[in-house]
């Protein structure tokens, strides 16, 4: 995946959550989302929001998710990660 996909990614769940800080309802903001080309319903709209607001309550430690990015591409399970790979 290229940083320009993660880039649009990020400005839309920004987007998204600036309608809902504007007090625009999720049902529009779906529309308006599917009408660019992003399928979504009232409910992915909530659950955006919702988590957009969760993302900077703690930051998740870089060891854990190096080991884990390592972890991944040799395909091996390391017994130190919180999850499996």
């Amino acid at each position: 995946m290229e940083l320009t996909q993660h880039l649009h990614r990020a400005e839309n769940i920004k987007a998204i959550h600036d309608l809902h800080e504007a007090g625009v309802c999720h049902n529009v903001i779906a529309v308006f989302m599917t009408a660019e080309g992003i399928t979504l319903d009232a409910q992915d709209v909530t659950s955006i929001v919702n988590t957009y607001d969760a993302l900077g309550k703690e930051k998740a430690p870089s060891k854990k998710v190096k080991a884990l990015i390592a972890a991944k591409k040799l395909g091996q399970h390391d017994e130190s990660l919180p999850c499996p790979v």
